[in-house]
């Protein structure tokens, strides 16, 4: 793909970022309303989460609050495993977006010490991946460095599955905590 089109798509998804922060569409979202969709969704409710997380976590939203959601409308076991899809595929997601778009742009100005980083994930990108996710987790930036790295997809995805759980386990588990806590506080 030539370098204007990956310019064009760059801009394109920076302005969609702009638009939901700028137009208070984020903000205009009814939570009940939400719940009470999901609800109603059945399994479907599960996939539009999954998606949901997937697109808007690379764009900044932050994982803590799909972790500590997910049990306030699913069983703990449930809420665990949609957040740990959930975060799988924001990563996904956002390493293909940088290594699509950005990848070669990236490459072709990376310095020597940057450089001597890429191949250790080159090399070892299973163990190095999922050390990354064991510390930060999905951040965003991380997703996009990894993206534009010369690690492989599969150490990528591999590290990634391994790496996020331990963290999506415990955030959830405590997201559970907090929503018997308040809905004994309600009740």
């Amino acid at each position: 793909m030539s370098t204007p089109i990956k310019l064009g798509l760059l801009v394109a998804f920076v302005a969609a970022i702009l638009w939901l922060y700028a137009s208070g569409t984020l903000e205009a979202v009814d939570a009940e309303a939400v719940q009470a969709w999901i609800h109603s969704a059945g399994a479907w409710g599960g996939v539009v989460f999954v998606a949901v997380y997937g697109l808007l976590q690379p764009l900044g939203v932050r994982s803590v609050f799909f972790l500590l959601s997910a049990p306030l409308i699913w069983s703990p076991a449930d809420a665990v495993l949609l957040s740990w899809i959930g975060a799988v595929v924001a990563s996904v997601i956002a390493f293909g977006f940088a290594r699509f778009v950005a990848r070669d742009w990236a490459q072709g100005r990376a310095s020597a010490r940057v450089r001597k980083l890429d191949d250790k994930l080159a090399e070892d990108g299973f163990r190095t991946v999922t050390l990354l996710r064991l510390v930060f987790y999905t951040t965003p930036a991380l997703q996009f460095a990894l993206g534009v790295s010369r690690v492989r997809f599969r150490a990528f995805l591999f590290g990634t599955i391994v790496g996020v759980l331990p963290f999506t386990l415990l955030m959830t588990l405590f997201g559970a905590q907090l929503s018997a806590f308040f809905w004994r506080l309600l009740s």
